[in-house]
């Protein structure tokens, strides 16, 4: 991100938690809203261009917004919208991505309001982790060729009444308007910004069993000594480990398994 964009993304930051303040529903409309404008300016080019014209004055920006966006969403997203128009956003690929990205902030700032963030986490964690195992869902619910609606029910038809509103809208919009992305790394994407709602760390835990909640708290504990803070944990059960434990913390991977230490033997034995 360009310095300037880094100082526009740090304002409309503020602007959206002064706007939301501690209401989940403003929080979850203006997370709507903010998906139907990012959808809107990634499908007329020259409207978000216009909106980061630094040809313009920031004046002539925020007036253009406000006129393009009247009356066709929510009123505060349209606020908050003319607002960073005014701001330079280095194009408007950059000011689309951002607006979206603060409609997936919203949603989890509801979701934190209503006490759901964590279920919100676990959620779409065990969806990305479906997706991952059926190749065949997975083309279903990216095949450009199906009428978005069938897409849409799709998804509703896997999730209502299973996850939460917030989980079930932002994989509707994940699924529907992915870009940039592969599915499963849109879907991490999403978990990551709702552990950092949290200030916390995601640690993706791969083990032979379930871990027992005495197990997983300890776990917990350690990890959290390790990395400095707090880190939420996704378990992924597979079976063929034997034992042992694989953590992954981002980019760090600290692998305790059994097929690891009988790999690390076999290296030895073939290097003598």
């Amino acid at each position: 991100m360009t310095g300037p964009s880094r100082e526009a993304y740090a304002a409309f930051d503020e602007r959206l938690r002064t706007a939301v303040g501690g209401s989940a529903d403003a929080a979850a409309a203006v997370g709507a809203a903010l998906f139907a404008v990012a959808d809107l300016m990634r499908e007329q080019p020259a409207m978000r261009r216009a909106l980061t014209d630094i040809g313009r004055s920031p004046d002539d920006r925020e007036t253009l917004a406000r006129t393009l966006l009247h009356g066709r969403t929510d009123p505060a997203a349209v606020d908050l919208v003319a607002a960073a128009a005014r701001d330079r956003w280095g194009g408007g690929r950059a000011f689309a991505s951002a607006i979206e990205e603060f409609g997936l902030v919203a949603l989890l700032s509801a979701a934190d309001q209503r006490g759901v963030l964590d279920d919100v986490e676990d959620e779409l964690f065990r969806f990305g982790q479906v997706v991952r195992a059926e190749p065949a869902l997975r083309n279903a619910l990216l095949d450009q060729a199906a009428p978005v609606d069938s897409r849409r029910g799709l998804v509703r038809t896997l999730l209502s009444e299973r996850v939460t509103a917030e989980t079930l809208q932002v994989v509707e919009h994940v699924v529907l308007g992915r870009r940039g992305r592969t599915l499963e790394a849109a879907l991490d994407h999403v978990g990551e910004l709702a552990a950092a709602r949290r200030r916390r760390r995601v640690a993706v835990i791969r083990v032979a069993a379930p871990l027992s909640t005495r197990h997983r708290e300890r776990l917990e504990q350690v990890l959290a000594a390790q990395t400095g803070g707090p880190v939420h944990l996704n378990v992924v059960v597979e079976p063929d480990m034997v034992g042992g434990i694989k953590v992954e913390i981002g980019d760090e991977v600290v692998d305790g398994t059994v097929r690891s230490r009988l790999a690390d033997v076999e290296r030895q034995l073939a290097g003598r």
